[in-house]
């Protein structure tokens, strides 16, 4: 009866297996390679050409660097020549006669000169705003590397944890298939039970589909680098990391003291407000008098009773400008600018606020994956133990074939959950960084020296 109902189950399983076998094999077929493998800082060099926030945030500073000259032009003399030619027809009426006298002449000007603004409040501000606005820039600068170290490394890491889950279930489907060869064979033998062959073709199909996701996830982290980097990244190093690191120093007040410092932006928040402070100065000053002084050469001929003479001249002076009545566009503009510093007020205690979250977040998160670290080693040895325990009983025959499979399993899980712990280990200590404002393309190097060339992912 057994050998008989060995061809009817074996049949369809091995059928199954099959196809998923093939769809397996085209789902995992590989994306068209560009790039071959990187390390972190190439990947970086690569994103940070690419990333439009980058280049937006390098595009806003030198507008800013624009906007401090314009500024400063108004303090620098300005000089402009001029010239003009003019043909004159001309009657002189009660003058010589009363019919009058009809005349035509040519006549000419040219000249240079030249005028300096020898005080005026509102220039002096608008370059001090103009300043503001260039270390507001630089700040947002800051920030947007930092955070594109952050998002290149992340894609990196899960990049690292797809590879890493899919050679698991490869793994296991190479385990399952050799069980379930095994319990196969006892049942046709007729000293075996179909339930095992039932339990391992289940756990093949559990496997397989574990595989499907896990490929998905690779492709989808495969994407994520190619967004940022521009180029089809196939492979890349892993990390040798084999122990976690909690925050350096431990005092998360030294931690708060060097993010209200150093945080890019909570800087240009403060930027931004002086900025607004500078413009509404500006803005108020315009009441104030303009005293500018002028001067420079002038070259006329012709006149109405004196054509044919040329007059040349040089001059020099000083004139002051008060304003009195501007239909109240002074004071409109100093209320406008009021509100505006009033805005960036508001926003610089929500980046304070933020920015005091964000880092007690990455502080904590970091010390909690330390703990899970740590839980994961002990996690990971009682599987290794455990492991070699019921290795050796199934060489005495105590235990089945299935215990072994749940034993190998749980121990190839505890592996990764280890070796995702510590991967978000090193994402966690840059995310803490990057909160408190100290995370520099040098971290980057330094992660960068602890990739393994030999163990390509």
């Amino acid at each position: 009866m057994r050998n008989r109902l060995v061809p009817d189950l074996a049949a369809p399983a091995i059928k199954k297996i099959s196809i998923v076998a093939l769809f397996l094999t085209l789902f995992s077929a590989p994306l068209p390679a560009v790039a071959q493998q990187q390390d972190l800082l190439e990947l970086y060099k690569l994103a940070k050409a690419k990333d439009p926030v980058l280049a937006r945030a390098d595009a806003r500073l030198e507008a800013g660097k624009a906007d401090k000259d314009i500024a400063w032009a108004a303090l620098l003399p300005r000089i402009s020549a001029n010239g003009s030619v003019r043909q004159l027809w001309h009657r002189v009426i009660g003058y010589t006669s009363s019919n009058g006298t009809d005349g035509q002449y040519t006549g000419y000007s040219y000249g240079m000169g030249g005028g300096l603004n020898l005080f005026n409040m509102p220039t002096y501000y608008n370059i001090a705003a103009a300043e503001a606005g260039i270390g507001s820039a630089e700040s947002n600068i800051r920030a947007t590397r930092q955070d594109l170290i952050i998002r290149l490394l992340d894609g990196y890491l899960r990049y690292l944890k797809a590879k890493a889950d899919e050679k698991l279930y490869r793994d296991e489907l190479g385990r399952v298939g050799k069980i379930l060869d095994q319990a196969q064979a006892f049942l046709k033998a007729g000293t075996g039970d179909i339930i095992a062959v039932y339990e391992a073709k289940a756990r093949m199909d559990s496997a397989a589909a574990d595989l499907v996701r896990t490929q998905g996830q690779l492709r989808l982290a495969q994407q994520n680098l190619s967004s940022l980097t521009g180029v089809t990244v196939d492979t890349v190093s892993d990390f040798t990391v084999n122990k976690s690191a909690g925050p350096q120093p431990a005092e998360l007040e030294w931690w708060i003291d060097t993010m209200r410092q150093q945080n890019p932006a909570l800087l240009q928040a403060r930027k931004d407000l002086l900025q607004a402070e500078e413009t509404r100065k500006a803005a108020r000053a315009g009441h104030f008098p303009i005293i500018q002084g002028n001067g420079g050469y002038t070259v006329d001929k012709g006149s109405t009773f004196l054509p044919n003479v040329e007059t040349q001249q040089w001059y020099a002076g000083v004139s002051i400008n008060l304003p009195i009545y501007s239909g109240g566009e002074t004071k409109a503009r100093t209320r406008r600018a009021l509100a505006g510093e009033s805005e960036r007020r508001a926003m610089l205690d929500d980046a304070q606020e933020q920015g005091i979250r964000r880092l007690k977040e990455a502080y904590l998160n970091l010390q909690y994956n330390v703990s899970l670290v740590d839980a994961y080693q002990r996690k990971h040895e009682s599987a290794q133990l455990q492991l070699k325990a019921v290795q050796k009983g199934r060489e005495i025959g105590t235990r089945t074939a299935v215990d072994l499979l749940n034993s190998e399993q749980s121990y190839a899980v505890s592996r990764r959950d280890l070796t995702a712990a510590l991967y978000d280990n090193i994402l966690r200590q840059m995310e803490l960084k990057a909160s408190a404002g100290i995370l520099s393309e040098e971290d980057l190097a330094e992660l960068n020296g602890m990739l393994a060339d030999n163990r390509v992912m």
